[in-house]
This record gives structure tokens, sequence and C-alpha cells, in this order.
């Protein structure tokens, strides 16, 4: 029918823009957020845009929900103010019958939010981890941060930078010890930068410097004076990390009658369960008294969605400390919020 169609195409509309400004502010707080983990030396520079794709597909179900119940929200909320649901409903079309094109579009994107929730997040975490290994695995230039020493696993370097450009990866102000056969070496130059070869051996390039060489307590040293110096950076063993229930496939947590992975699951199934309640929940919020003003409505919704959130978070915490039996903590939210829909004016129309 053609308001099926109508209310169809403005639901997908609205929640694309919704998602795509969601997905752009959430993108800006996790670049600086990653920046600020370079700058301290927690993450290497040429991992930023890997994490930050990595950080983005985390949150992207909870963004995914949040776009949908306002896609369902913001035109059914116009269609109010506009008059058109009074036209529609002298036309014979009760507000129930609102509800099978809004299923029809948020069963599908429900799917999707279920997708990613028990198959695309645990495989993301996963390789996320492997990646965070072989980041720390592949050199020391991990360890290096801007304005603290930091010593090399062996024990055998000692760096210092007094800054950091986390997007070039360029330091400044250089300054290096180094102790080989018992012969001390110092390195200080004004910047530097760490490369990979072809054939995966990696090094550091320190530019315009002073090398110092000598045995401590002698006054033998050899100075040298270069453009370029190249060190080879040995590989760090890091031990393997043991994965945990955010790594777990579907199949193993479901296997798994522990706390910690009953309550992983609980929120595998509840993010998409609460994006489908949210969008039905939408059709009788979305009712604008003419005589309020219009934000009343995005009031409400907004902590709507702020206590169901929060109630599935407290149900996961309390099922992951075996305070609540796993099958309440999985209905528990949604029955609560499922059971507060009811029609704006009090009756059926």
């Amino acid at each position: 029918m053609l308001y099926r169609r109508a209310l169809t195409r403005e639901l997908a509309l609205t929640t694309g823009a919704v998602l795509t400004v969601l997905m752009a502010i959430a993108m800006v707080i996790l670049f600086i957020r990653l920046l600020g983990d370079v700058a301290r030396g927690e993450l290497a520079n040429e991992a930023v845009f890997t994490f930050l794709g990595f950080s983005l597909l985390y949150f992207l179900p909870v963004l995914m929900t949040i776009a949908l119940f306002a896609g369902v929200l913001l035109p059914l909320s116009r269609m109010w103010r506009d008059s058109e649901m009074v036209v529609w409903s002298s036309a014979g079309i009760s507000l129930m019958q609102w509800l099978r094109p809004v299923l029809a579009f948020a069963v599908p994107f429900s799917l999707v939010i279920l997708l990613l929730t028990l198959v695309l997040n645990p495989w993301m975490q996963t390789k996320k981890a492997e990646y965070r290994q072989d980041l720390r695995s592949r050199s020391e230039s991990s360890l290096i941060a801007p304005g603290l020493f930091a010593e090399s696993d062996a024990g055998q370097r000692v760096y210092y930078v007094e800054s950091l450009n986390p997007l070039t990866g360029i330091v400044r102000n250089v300054f290096m010890q180094s102790r080989i056969d018992g012969q001390l070496g110092l390195v200080v130059a004004r910047e530097g930068y760490h490369t990979e070869l072809f054939d995966g051996s990696r090094y550091l390039v320190f530019k315009n410097g002073r090398r110092y060489e000598g045995v401590p307590g002698q006054l033998d040293y050899r100075i040298v004076q270069f453009e370029r110096y190249w060190m080879r950076l040995d590989p760090v063993d890091v031990s393997a990390i043991e994965p945990g229930v955010r790594q777990a496939r579907p199949g193993t947590l479901i296997r798994d009658a522990s706390p910690p992975a009953r309550a992983e699951l609980l929120w595998r199934l509840g993010v998409p369960v609460s994006a489908l309640i949210l969008a039905v929940m939408a059709i009788p919020i979305s009712y604008v008294n003419m005589r309020s003003r219009r934000s009343y409505g995005l009031v409400i919704a907004l902590l709507l969605y702020f206590v169901y959130n929060n109630l599935l978070s407290l149900s996961q915490a309390w099922v992951a400390q075996d305070k609540l039996n796993p099958w309440v903590g999985m209905l528990a939210a949604h029955l609560l919020m499922g059971s507060r829909q009811h029609h704006p004016h009090g009756k059926r129309t």
C-alpha cells in the first residue's frame, strides 16, 4: 500500500542519515583516544587506523540500535506534527497497522546487528588481539614513548625521545644508549623514525646526529658524526594471550556454563533484541501532543533508551557475578521494556 512504501522509504533515509552522523562522531572520538594512546607509547602510530576500524566495528551494533530507534521515531513524530497521522486515521488505518511496515524494516536491520554481535565482533576481537601481539613482537620501537626513558627487554638499549608525531611516526631529539660486548655507545640525533625493508627486517633510522663509542672509565672515545644512522631492531618475544569470552564463538559460549560466558551470550543476543523492541516502542512514543513542546517526546525516548541499555548492562554484570539466573537476566529487561508499550491516546484507534 501507499503508506507502507512511503514510510519504508522515509525509515531507510532517516536511519541511514542518523547512522552516518553517529559513525562520524564515534570515529572522531575514537581517533582522539587512539592518538592519546600513541602519545603515551601504548600503541604504535602505524596501527592507529587499523585499531580505529576494529573499535568502530565493535561499537557498530550499539550505533545501529540507536540509529534504528531514531529512524523510526523521527519520521513518525513528523507525521504526527504535520497531521498526516490524522489523515491516515480518517482513511481507516489504525496505529497497529503501522506495525507491519516498521517490523518489515526493523527485522532485517536487527538480523544484521545479530550477525555483528554473534559472528563478526568475536572474529574482530580475535584479530585485534593477534594484531596487538604482532605489534609488540615486531620490534623495540613499540616501547618508545615521548618524555620517558624506555629500556628494551634484553636490557641492551635505553631510549629517550622528546616528542613524537603520531601521524608520521617521526620522533624529535632522540637519545639512545646501547651496550654491546662491554662497549658503551651513545647516539644523539635531531630526529628519527623506524622503517621496514622488503625482507621483513625493521630498522631505526636516525638523522643528523652523533654517535659516541668507548669503554666506561677510559678516555679513548670515538665520535662519529652522521647524516643517517641505521640500527637493526630485533623482534621481541611476547607470550601468547589466552582467548577470553569476547573472542569465543557462539557455539563455545552455548556449551560453556560459566557465568562470564552466559553474561557474554546475554549481551550478544540482547543488543539485536533490544533494537527490535525499541523500533516497536517508537510507534507509541512518536505521538506528539500539539499542546506540548516538541522536545518532550525526544527527551522521553532518550530516557527510555538509557534505561533499557542500563538494564541490559546491569543484567550482564549480575549474570557474570553469578548473582542472577542467566534465563532471568536474558528475559527480564526485554519483558519489562516490552510491557511498557501502550497507545498514546489510552485506547486503540
